[in-house]
């Protein structure tokens, strides 16, 4: 064997050693959560530009309210909240909606529960979208109210009279942190749009 065939066998073996090292040394994976997953990524910010708090009839796609939210929406307001697992904005959110219904849930259940929130019913659907029924995934479209296509989105359903005086699902939608910096700003805007959305539901029933 001549001696560029050994330098090249030995080049090998060194590059691979340090491969193996880096590799053994570093948790990639750690790596990537820090310097992205927890960071508040670009398109949660994009989605807090379009904090929108107003209600509107004409659902996102066309399509109609599905039977099940019309359904609900006989007895109270209807609040949706989707998630995913790789979404720091979600991360941030969780806990501000869970203080604010009192529920505790994993980020990964797919839950349904019917609540007393001030005195008023309140049918909540927490919907992370990695882990759900088709379903439940197929409410996000309906809703995505500006076309967004991003997480957390949150959707508030009451009733609404339209101007032919007719009384129909009426519903608003947020995005991401809310665009507000501290839990504390994120919960009186859901306070407050939760308060509006109960009464409406009150004056159209």
């Amino acid at each position: 064997m001549n001696n560029k065939r050994i330098y090249q066998i030995s080049a090998t073996i060194l590059i691979a050693g340090c491969f193996v090292g880096l590799t053994v040394g570093t948790d990639v994976y750690h790596l990537v959560e820090e310097s992205i997953v927890n960071t508040l990524c670009l398109s949660c910010l994009k989605l807090d530009v379009k904090t929108d708090t107003t209600f509107t009839f004409q659902t996102a796609n066309g399509k109609p309210h599905p039977d099940f939210i019309i359904e609900n929406l006989t007895t109270g307001v209807v609040f949706l909240h989707f998630s995913e697992d790789a979404c720091p904005g979600c991360d941030i959110m969780l806990p501000v909606i869970q203080n604010l219904f009192s529920i505790q849930f994993a980020k990964t259940d797919m839950v349904y529960e019917t609540l007393n929130y001030s005195n008023a019913t309140v049918h909540f659907f927490y919907t992370n979208i990695d882990h759900a029924t088709q379903e439940r995934k197929d409410l996000f479209p309906i809703y995505d109210k500006e076309h967004l296509y991003g997480l957390p989105m949150f959707t508030m359903i009451t009733l609404g009279k339209n101007k032919e005086e007719e009384i129909k699902p009426y519903y608003a939608t947020l995005y991401g942190t809310l665009d507000r910096s501290t839990d504390a700003e994120r919960t009186q805007l859901l306070q407050n749009m939760m308060s509006e959305s109960i009464r409406l539901w009150n004056e159209n029933t």
